[in-house]
């Protein structure tokens, strides 16, 4: 009783000479296991939306606090390592859960990442990154997707946007995956045709975010699980291909639409967009955050409203070269939209802005003026106009 005291009185002045962190000295297994506790994904399609539990079993708190580190596991078998817990506000903790996913996949000095820690990982933060409520949440989960690329040396901006944008044909998705659920489920023979199919499902993205997260999920599973020499490679790599057809879908997806209270997620998923991608991903970007000709019709604006936003597109038009200022990206599935390149949207931007005290037309003019190797900054707008007429005559 008085050891028992004694671990009691310890423990106590640990909680007091260290901070409580959510994660702390969690490792990467602990925090996928709660945060599967503490989130769910319900629904189907349009519906489909994330529920947070206001009851879990979590771990307890000596098992974050990095003071106890050391001592923790032998702590969990005299008292026990988790408990039940009201969560008074479920999203706080599974934030702070969210931003050290990252730091625990990213593996050691000596260690290489772990594929399957960081395809559970990848397949969290692409759930969150479409459908959690709260802005900060799903800003954590894209910043969660580029780190995870990242730590994996993915690209997944990386070469000719039609293929890396188009669709995986239905008929072969389903043939494929129909295959492969076979024999991981029955467990028959390895044969040729197993390779191929993990190849094809990896090939090209699916059609929905919802089967790009499930695929990351269902591979991921059969990773870990799979003992077959023959399929650990051909897992690896459809696995690695996955994450980046989810990573990527999702980042391009959070740079779409106009809603005023998801403008700080915009401009995440530009900078991660940005960073993944290169100075090529800019083109892309204007692409991706244009309007359809439908909203055009309806007197929507080309671009984004916000100027944040804005702001920051005229920044990466701005760092690019001439001739990478007039590339235009042209959207599968979009062939009637109008292509806009960023010396384009530049100008059109400056010559949109008449207001005196405007915000983006002394920066865009500086933007376009880098883009154009002009030797001087004219801020008068009326060479712009020139320019596009020449440019059009």
């Amino acid at each position: 009783m008085r050891r028992l005291r004694w671990i009691g009185v310890l423990l106590a002045g640990a909680l007091g000479l260290s901070s409580c962190s959510i994660a702390g000295a969690l490792n990467g297994e602990e925090i996928l296991d709660e945060l599967d506790g503490i989130v769910r994904v319900e629904g189907v399609g349009a519906d489909r939306r994330v529920v947070y539990a206001e009851e879990a079993v979590l771990l307890r708190d000596y098992m974050r606090l990095v003071a106890l580190a050391p001592v923790r596991r032998a702590l969990a078998v005299v008292f026990g390592d988790r408990d039940v817990r009201q969560l008074q506000n479920p999203g706080e903790h599974v934030r702070g859960l969210l931003t050290a996913l990252p730091d625990r996949t990213a593996g050691g000095w000596l260690s290489a990442p772990d594929l399957g820690a960081c395809s559970r990982a990848c397949a969290r933060f692409a759930w969150l990154a479409e459908l959690a409520p709260n802005p900060t949440t799903r800003i954590r989960s894209l910043d969660g997707l580029s780190r995870i690329c990242r730590q994996l040396n993915l690209e997944p901006f990386d070469g000719d946007v039609s293929a890396m944008l188009t669709p995986l044909d239905p008929d072969h998705a389903r043939e494929a995956l129909a295959l492969l659920r076979t024999h991981f489920s029955d467990e028959t023979a390895v044969t040729p045709q197993l390779a191929e199919a993990l190849e094809v499902v990896s090939s090209a993205p699916l059609d929905t975010y919802e089967d790009r997260a499930l695929l990351v999920e269902e591979l991921g599973a059969w990773h870990a699980s799979s003992a077959d020499s023959q399929l650990r490679a051909p897992l690896a790599a459809a696995l690695r291909g996955a994450i980046g057809h989810a990573a990527r879908g999702a980042l391009l997806r959070s740079v779409i639409g106009r809603s005023r209270t998801l403008a700080e997620v915009r401009l995440c998923g530009m900078e991660q967009v940005r960073r993944l991608g290169g100075p090529r991903s800019v083109p892309l970007l204007l692409a991706a955050m244009s309007a359809s000709p439908a909203e055009r019709a309806q007197g929507a604006p080309a671009f984004d409203t916000d100027t944040l936003v804005m702001l920051r597109l005229i920044h990466y038009c701005g760092q690019l070269g001439p001739e990478a200022a007039r590339a235009v990206v042209r959207l599968p599935g979009r062939r009637d939209w109008e292509a806009t390149s960023a010396s384009e949207f530049l100008a059109r931007t400056i010559l949109a802005e008449t207001d005196y005290y405007s915000q983006l037309r002394t920066p865009a003019i500086v933007a376009l003026t880098w883009c154009l190797g002009r030797p001087t900054i004219d801020l008068d707008p009326a060479w712009v106009r020139e320019w596009i007429e020449d440019r059009d005559a």
